[in-house]
């Protein structure tokens, strides 16, 4: 295996170096031979489908099209094993299409029946300003217009579909009781925990889905109250009027704080209110976001806007902000829920069955989507999954029952004592701002606590939910089934077997075949006499569960996990706004990959993860199993993992997340640098991340008697993090505080190169323009790493053999510095590393290399590299170096990981900092300080270098490219005249220390050049590439080159600008930079100057 791999490796790298240089436009692609040669082994090794499958396949040959499958060969759950296990195959995928076409059709689209005749209300109003002059997508208030076709399709306030007209002809009056029914086949007779490790927030999470699809009006059993689609309905409201009760309608497109639009929610377990609690935070955060960014460019400070404006505003924000926001949901669903479902988390597969994909069939047609849903009696009654809930959870509805029937017999409750009760008690007051549950109360804010949230929902997480069974279902719920099994007689509702025959599913022909256990069959047998009168609620609920197996994670009864497929198809596939109007152009751009989920993020595939991070912060510290595997108990997960795949339990932490002590802010200029400065009483994460990025390669090292002692092993690592500190510190001397040669004239050189290389001309004029961000000052330092230090094999016009792309290369070590430095964000720390360690794993053999054949005069490896890397200086740099300092102390993984740390990490942090101070400097105010520049650098003045710095730092002053940092107090102290605890967490705002203007005065333009002599102008810190000395060496002769062109200005419209916004963060500001892909950086990617030829 590892022989086939690094031999198919190699014809890759070949097939690299003879890539073209020039791309025209195409992303590169690498490593084809390597992924074509591991498919076939894996197809080889690992066949679609082994002789134990036989039987399932050939069920499906002879009854498909006749008598129905047999569900309980699982045939569904090996194509998912299959179309998961070659996920991104074209076998895969044209499986899927397969698959989805047939689940999509397993109800008819628009329904063939209806409960009672429908009274073709119209669709209602638009409830958007201005409606005329609206160009984007939103969603009505109650579902309308969902199919422009037929507007009224799925709106709230219409009849159940019906989706199985019933022939069976055994009265009503035959039927058993529905009280007997319930104490002889339903009522709990003990709690069996869920097979499957499934958590209470899981069903938590399904009220939220049910929910939002099902509301039977109380006085018409026929009437459905919500809409018929997933439209968080439950949070926004199914009318205008309940809408507008969660909107501020203030201009901010915001909801009113920790507010949902559905009452029936309170009186569940509090989980479910929790979840709908984020999701009004996710709402507000999105439309924030949108309003920051802008990027129609056409959003006004609501302040000095009129009324009739305001209104136009708000409805925009708030309408893209609710398509962003079901995305969530939508996904959550997808990812996290069906992931759930089909056992694909507890699996590590972070495959998903995608309903949404586009699908051209045989017929050259394309398989229809968004054509509306109407939801039916049928899946109205399959979603009862009462007998799931845990035993707190149970507890916690008994104590509500016996306060709201006032300490009366559940077990002797009557419907009509039920419907009493609901009125004098569970009627909320009409303002949603006062609603709470669970007895929580709200802040002066109108917000709930984060740690009441947060308890809540690690308290649902870490309870194991019941299983699917018969007499699953608690006692305290009994005139809830009861009132459930009359609303089927009374709906006509199709039986069991003719329900599992409309989906293609072979009936049952007794009752033993339908649940094994002879206490059940038997009761069921004496009180329905014939399988067929098996009426479909109760066959539902007390059918034979599933067992987890892969494939099956929820394990229900086998006609509920058929069935709950194809529903998650058809409400997803159906939905107009989460298919063909689920655009960027109506999320925008930022909205539409906000609402994607990042399938390295550890969670597998799911979006829970982000909703919880962003949300809860400080309770959801990075790498929790509570955050990554919410609708698992993590007990459970643990347990499976050691079993499956040990190497990934300690990737993340197991137990009870507790709060993050508070942040204190640091502001003043005198308290920043103090911070900055002080290394030993105010800790980084720093050396720590950079340890993680090379421990993989280091790991290498270790002999196997180590590796098989955690302790050993712990300790061999920490030696290897010290020596990796102390080792980089080393080169870092050698490298940064006397740099070799003349480093600012390769800077000047360099800059000039790149600028003639990549410029391009506007036609029949002598006027040029580069991206001198993207193709400048991003590829620079790459250049002279690759170059002179590390001799990396960089593909350029000058070494067309090369294996690296530029831009490529840039993205990878951008990976790496955000990873280590700035790596706010725990959403993304998962990812962040995984690609880090990747990325750096690449860089060290190629270093490695080098010193190998330095000391040992032979290395394939190298040869290939030389091959690749043209005639650079760094070959003769890395000699030198290793002979003066790694020889006899370091092994070659330590060296090649020292010099790595070195100089990769700050690469970007220093382009970073050049593209801010070129932007600064492009506005056409600052021409003179341009010229100044120029002058400076040409000049032969002792402190002309000092005085350029001092443009330098100003600019970065006004205009930080990094807002702030975190640092953890080693020692007690003192900031700011606010006590600070050992190991409490600090944050340094940079931002507001470069405006104290106790040291700066007013802010000006360039007015305290002078100043960063005197002050000594805060900045990131002295790390690799941002040393004093290596900076002031280089940036000035960059600043030079550029700003020496001929008329040189921005170029045209946005192209000339960043594309950037500003937010708060820890009361200062931040910038994030927004790529063209939508995705938010820490790094600009692009600036267009234009200049004269």
């Amino acid at each position: 295996m590892s022989l086939l791999r690094r031999f198919s490796q190699r014809i890759d790298r070949i097939s690299d170096s003879h890539a073209p240089v020039d791309t025209d436009g195409a992303r590169p692609q690498s490593g084809l031979f390597e992924k074509e040669v591991m498919e076939l082994y894996e197809s080889v090794t690992s066949p679609a489908f082994t002789l134990t499958d036989l039987p399932a396949l050939l069920d499906a040959v002879k009854n498909l099209g006749g008598v129905g499958l047999n569900d309980r060969k699982m045939l569904l759950e090996k194509l998912i094993i299959v179309m998961s296990k070659r996920k991104d195959t074209e076998f895969s995928k044209k499986m899927q299409q397969i698959v989805i076409n047939l689940l999509y059709k397993d109800l008819p689209h628009p329904p063939s029946g209806y409960l009672c005749l429908p009274q073709a209300p119209t669709a209602q109003a638009n409830n958007v300003a201005n409606n005329s002059r609206v160009k984007y997508a939103f969603r009505s208030a109650d579902g309308s217009n969902n199919n422009p076709l037929f507007p009224t399709l799925g709106q709230a306030g219409s009849p159940y579909a019906r989706s199985v007209p019933s022939t069976n002809i055994s009265p009503k009056s035959a039927l058993p009781d529905p009280g007997l029914v319930f104490d002889t086949l339903l009522k709990r007779d003990k709690f069996t925990e869920h097979p499957g490790g499934i958590s209470a927030l899981f069903f938590a999470f399904a009220d939220l889905v049910i929910h939002s699809i099902f509301n039977t009006n109380h006085t018409d059993w026929t009437i459905n109250d919500s809409s018929s689609y997933l439209d968080l309905s439950v949070l926004y409201g199914n009318s205008e009027s309940q809408v507008d009760s969660v909107r501020r309608k203030d201009g901010s497109g915001k909801l009113w704080d920790d507010v949902f639009a559905d009452s029936r929610l309170l009186h569940m377990p509090p989980a479910s209110c929790a979840l709908l609690v984020l999701l009004n935070r996710n709402h507000n955060f999105v439309a924030e976001r949108i309003f920051n960014i802008n990027e129609g460019k056409n959003f006004k400070d609501p302040a000095i806007l009129t009324d009739d404006e305001k209104i136009t505003q708000d409805d925009e924000i708030f309408h893209r902000s609710r398509l962003v926001n079901c995305g969530y949901f939508m996904n959550i669903i997808l990812g996290d829920y069906v992931g759930a479902i089909l056992g694909l988390v507890r699996d590590q597969s972070d495959w998903r069955l995608d309903p949404l994909m586009t699908i051209r069939e045989l017929s050259h047609n394309f398989a229809p989507v968004g054509e509306g849903n109407v939801v039916s009696v049928e899946f109205n009654l399959l979603y009862r999954w009462h007998a799931t809930l845990s035993e707190q959870d149970t507890a916690w509805t008994e104590s509500v029952f016996n306060e709201i029937f006032e300490g009366n017999d559940l077990s002797k409750i009557t419907i009509r004592d039920f419907k009493e009760a609901a009125h004098k008690h569970l009627i909320p007051p009409k303002d949603v701002k006062a609603w709470t549950f669970n007895k929580l109360k709200r802040n002066g804010d109108g917000r709930f606590k984060d740690e009441d949230l947060a308890k809540i929902l690690h308290d649902s997480t870490s309870r194991r939910a019941g299983a699917f069974k018969a007499k699953g279902i608690p006692e305290v719920l009994r005139v809830i089934e009861i009132m459930g099994i009359q609303q089927s007689r009374t709906w006509g509702t199709c039986s069991l077997n003719e329900f599992r025959k409309f989906l293609g599913l072979k009936p049952y022909s007794t009752f033993k075949e339908w649940n094994p256990d002879p206490e059940i069959h038997k009761a069921a047998a004496a009180l329905y006499k014939d399988i067929d009168n098996l009426e479909l609620h109760v066959g539902l609920q007390a059918e034979e569960a599933k067992k987890p197996v892969p494939g099956a994670g929820l394990c229900p009864g086998y006609t509920i996990s058929r069935a709950i497929l194809a529903d998650a198809v058809c409400l997803t596939r159906g939905d107009r706004f989460m298919t063909v109007d689920f655009t960027p152009f109506n999320l925008t751009a930022w909205g539409y990959q906000d609402c994607q989920y990042d399938t390295l993020d550890g969670s597998y595939g799911g979006l829970l993860t982000k909703l919880l991070f962003r949300t809860l912060p400080d309770y959801y510290p990075r790498g929790s199993a509570y955050a990554h595997f919410p609708f698992l108990v993590p007990e459970y997960m643990e347990s499976h993992l050691k079993t499956v795949n040990p190497a990934l339990v300690q990737k993340y932490t197991w137990n009870r997340p507790r709060p993050l002590s508070s942040t204190v802010p640091v502001d003043s200029f005198a308290d920043v640098k103090k911070v900055l400065a002080d290394s030993s009483s105010f800790l980084s994460a720093y050396d720590g991340r950079l340890f993680t990025t090379v421990k993989p390669i280091l790991a290498k090292k270790l002999n196997r008697d180590t590796m098989r002692s955690e302790e050993k092993m712990r300790t061999a690592l920490d030696k290897a993090s010290v020596k990796l500190t102390t080792g980089t510190s080393e080169v870092s001397k050698h490298i940064f505080s006397k740099p070799e040669g003349d480093v600012g004239s390769y800077y000047a050189k360099k800059t000039q190169a790149l600028v003639k290389c990549h410029t391009f001309s506007k036609v029949g004029t002598q006027v040029r323009f580069v991206d001198v961000v993207k193709d400048v000052i991003n590829i620079l330092p790459i250049h002279w790493i690759s170059q002179e230090i590390a001799g990396l094999p960089l593909k350029t016009e000058a070494n067309p053999s090369g294996l690296w792309y530029e831009q490529i290369t840039y993205e990878k070590f951008a990976e790496i510095s955000e990873y280590v430095y700035l790596n706010f964000e725990p959403v993304h720390d998962c990812h962040l590393r995984e690609s880090a360690q990747n990325n750096t794993g690449e860089i060290l053999e190629v270093i490695k290399a080098h010193i190998d054949k330095i000391d040992s005069w032979i290395s394939i490896s190298d040869s290939q590299n030389h091959l690749a890397m043209g005639e650079f200086n760094s070959h003769a740099f890395l000699k030198k170096l290793w002979q003066s300092s790694g020889k006899g102390s370091s092994t070659y993984r330590e060296f090649a990981s020292q010099i790595f740390a070195a100089v990769v990490p700050t690469a970007p942090l220093y382009s970073q900092a050049v593209a801010t101070v070129v932007n600064f400097y492009l506005d056409a105010d600052k021409h003179a300080a341009r010229e100044e520049i120029v002058k400076l650098v040409a000049s032969k003045e002792k402190d002309a270098a000092d005085k350029v710095m001092g443009y330098v730092y100003e600019a970065l002053r006004l205009d930080p490219p990094v807002a702030g940092v975190y640092r953890t107090a080693a020692k007690d102290d003192n900031l700011g005249g606010i006590d600070v605890k050992a190991g409490q967490n600090i944050f340094a705002s940079i931002y507001d220390a470069n405006r104290d203007e106790s040291v700066f005065g007013k802010e000006s333009k360039v007015a305290n050049v002078a100043n960063h002599a005197t002050h000594g102008t805060v900045n990131f810190g002295e790390h690799g590439l941002l040393t004093s000395e290596f900076f002031k060496s280089t940036v000035p002769h960059v600043l030079s080159t550029i700003f020496s062109l001929k008329g040189l200005q921005r170029g045209p419209g946005q192209s000339g600008s960043f594309t950037r916004f500003t937010e708060e963060w820890h009361g200062g500001q931040r910038t994030h930079y927004i790529t063209q892909r939508g995705h938010l950086t820490p790094f600009p990617d692009s600036l267009v100057i234009q200049y004269n030829n």
